[in-house]
């Protein structure tokens, strides 16, 4: 079984397939550039790390120019290593058309979940950027750091709309049932059919 599915046990980030999230901005948007934020001395290392571990996974990329440019905000997590988000609320954030994809209340999950004896759950880490970003919508998605400019290749955290692009199609790989990521039944056939 590993070898026949090998692409699902490989290490590093995964990527959905078949789908491509989108940033809609309004069509006279003028485009926001805002320089970088100088990093506090304690996180640099630790930001410098990350750029470099997201650069060779292809989450981003260096780019020379840009029209669009969000300051970076280093959040420490837990572990001792930082997430690298874009600032968008200064930039896209102000002019995205936001995705109205419902969000799922509590109450819809556990209706869904209700009667479940078994449960399987489906851990996505960095879920979000494991969505390429359409490529017509990159630019809107640049960070500018104390390293440089750099291009989401994937949706990036930050993005006032990405929840809603993640959920998106009820059609789509793990939105297949409103928890998105979660399945039940009484029986593990049950439970198979719904992921």
């Amino acid at each position: 079984m590993l070898s026949k599915y090998q692409d699902v046990f490989a290490g590093g980030l995964g990527t959905l397939k078949g789908v491509k999230a989108k940033i809609y901005v309004d069509e006279d948007a003028e485009p926001k550039y805002i320089k970088a934020r100088a990093v506090p001395y304690a996180l640099r290392s630790n930001v410098k790390l990350e750029l470099e571990r997201l650069e060779p996974e292809g989450i981003i990329s260096a780019v020379e120019l840009s029209e669009w440019a969000a300051p970076t905000v280093p959040v420490a997590k837990p572990n001792g290593t930082v997430r690298i988000c874009g600032d968008y609320k200064l930039t896209v954030n102000q002019v995205s058309k936001l995705d109205n994809y419902p969000i799922p209340k509590t109450e819809d999950l556990l209706a869904i979940l209700g009667g479940g004896e078994k449960f399987t759950k489906l851990d996505m880490s960095q879920a979000y950027q494991q969505m390429t970003l359409d490529e017509e919508f990159r630019k809107f998605a640049t960070i500018n750091s104390h390293k440089g400019l750099f291009q989401y290749n994937r949706l990036p955290f930050g993005v006032s709309s990405a929840p809603g692009i993640f959920l998106e199609d009820d059609g789509k790989p793990l939105a297949r049932h409103s928890s998105g990521h979660c399945a039940s039944g009484r029986h593990s056939h049950q439970r198979e059919g719904r992921q």
